[in-house]
């Protein structure tokens, strides 16, 4: 590990008859890359700030609408489904308490986890190529993952998860250059472990953390039982949470939990099954604008991973090879989900900050304005989003067409609605639910569950013929026909529910009145 920008280099120094200024020097340097980092810190806030009031995306509002619903006493998984372990569930509905049911708020929590994500990146860049390099990455990290092009703004889980797994991989790389390394490494796999619990794609920090370990262990001949015991440690860690979330899923009904958390998603869309091919082309280019610069800057960092490789094997230092570990985990991270929405792209913007953050720091002359130019195309798209009015905010930044509409819909459901009647949208926009404080009463919130999940169009025919426990009000988002094609959902709004008003472009129906 560089000793320069190891967190003992003053003990070192000392042990080493390491003169005073030496040390003083030292002591500089720290602060120095600490006021940056926290200068990064804020302006990944400033980057999202302009979108602290917009309207709640559909995930962040189906999520939250879901954990609200579990602290209403339905079961997760079964009156509520999502296909994401329980962690993410209980941080929605921690947070909703703590914010004691403000809605919007959800986007304050994106801030802090951004703040830990680019925090994180700079202590991995920091402990294995310097405070330059740490200092480049955190600025770097702070702008792209906040870009509101590719949704840094909302709390979705690829932006939650990717904050802890890089938390792990934080802990774990500092945790080395320690007398007790193993207590680090635990604390490392439990960080992990709740990156998994968000999401399941939150494994990238810790694989290239055991990935580098074990090439330690096998290159590294002095190192190799320490090396064995950091993963034995790590692996504890991610365990133990891991134990958690199976525990509580066999409770729940482990055959619902694991068709939730592994079975739906290998079936419907993943890189096995269905994947959104398509979809990848369609979002390339607002990843390229917000990525492109920064990655091309990333390969003279990954130059550094290949550069006096044997050596830091076997003296046991990492160097930017675990970062460059890091980054292909994330890829791989990243094609295993098959959507490849736009939020996915956030899964690379720390590992590519990392190299990113190495390779303008080989160029010592002009720096700051290679920084400039590297994160210009960021900045101006995300002016660009943030130069038009509220309601057209997420539409410039995600192409969300629902999100405005929602907050409409539930304002209008607000003033309409008895104690006891409900409102169901109709096949999906699961912000809507949130916005409108409404525990959903059919378990499918987004539209390709509707079409895929178990049984979900028998369910769905008989939610809506429920006369007591079925939905009030219909908020047409999606065409019957679209939802079901049997015909059976369009003839149940035609036989027993009567249009009452529009919201924009979306229909509201009223059921009928009971006869007597």
């Amino acid at each position: 590990m560089d000793v320069e920008s190891g967190s003992t280099a003053d003990a070192v120094e000392l042990e080493a008859g390491g003169s005073a200024p030496a040390v003083a020097g030292r002591v500089v340097r720290d602060r120095r890359t600490w006021a940056v980092i926290a200068l990064a810190c804020g302006m990944s806030v400033l980057v999202r700030l302009p979108m602290l009031s917009s309207p709640v995306s559909v995930d962040e509002g189906g999520y939250l609408a879901i954990a609200r619903g579990w602290a209403h006493g339905q079961v997760l998984y079964r009156d509520v489904f999502v296909d994401r372990p329980q962690g993410l569930l209980a941080l929605f509905r921690v947070w909703d308490w703590l914010s004691g049911g403000n809605t919007r708020s959800i986007h304050l929590m994106a801030m802090l986890f951004g703040i830990v994500l680019v925090v994180s990146t700079a202590v991995v860049v920091r402990e294995v190529a310097g405070d330059t390099a740490a200092r480049l990455a955190a600025m770097v990290c702070a702008v792209v993952s906040a870009a509101p092009m590719l949704e840094g703004f909302a709390a979705n889980t690829e932006l939650l998860s990717g904050a802890l797994s890089a938390a792990g991989l934080a802990v774990g790389v500092v945790g080395w250059s320690k007398r007790r390394p193993l207590r680090w490494f635990f604390t490392a796999g439990l960080c992990s472990g709740l990156a998994l619990s968000l999401k399941q794609s939150g494994f990238d920090g810790l694989a290239a953390l055991l990935g580098w370990l074990l090439l330690v262990a096998v290159f590294g001949t002095r190192a190799r039982a320490t090396a064995l015991k950091a993963i034995a440690a790590a692996l504890a860690g991610l365990t133990a949470v891991l134990t958690v979330l199976v525990v509580h899923g066999a409770l729940t009904g482990w055959s619902r939990w694991w068709a939730a958390v592994a079975g739906y998603r290998l079936r419907t869309q993943s890189a096995f099954a269905s994947a959104d091919w398509h979809n990848l082309a369609a979002t390339m280019p607002y990843a390229f604008i917000v990525l492109g610069t920064v990655a091309l800057t990333a390969v003279l960092g990954a130059e550094s991973a290949a550069q006096n490789l044997t050596t830091r094997l076997t003296t046991a230092d990492p160097g930017p090879l675990i970062l460059l570990f890091w980054l292909i985990v994330a890829i791989i991270a990243f094609l295993l989900g098959g959507g490849f929405w736009r939020h996915y792209w956030l899964l690379l913007a720390a590992p590519l900050s990392a190299l990113a953050g190495i390779g303008l720091a080989k160029v010592p002359k002009f720096r700051y304005l290679a920084m400039a130019t590297v994160l210009a195309p960021s900045l101006i798209s995300a002016g660009w989003v943030y130069s038009a009015d509220r309601a057209h905010l997420n539409i410039r930044a995600a192409a969300d067409h629902h999100a405005a509409v929602d907050e409409q819909v539930a304002k209008w459901f607000d003033s309409h609605r008895q104690p006891g009647q409900n409102l169901y949208v109709l096949c999906a926009s699961a912000g809507a639910y949130a916005d409108a404080h409404q525990d959903p009463g059919y378990p499918y919130l987004w539209f390709v569950e509707v079409h895929h999940a178990p049984h979900a169009q028998n369910l769905l025919v008989a939610y809506l013929n429920d006369t007591i426990n079925g939905p009030h009000y219909i908020a047409e988002y999606e065409r019957a026909s679209t939802c079901d094609s049997s015909g059976r959902v369009e003839q149940i709004l035609n036989n027993s529910f009567t249009q009452v008003a529009l919201i924009g472009s979306i229909p509201i129906f009223e059921r009928n009145p009971s006869p007597p």
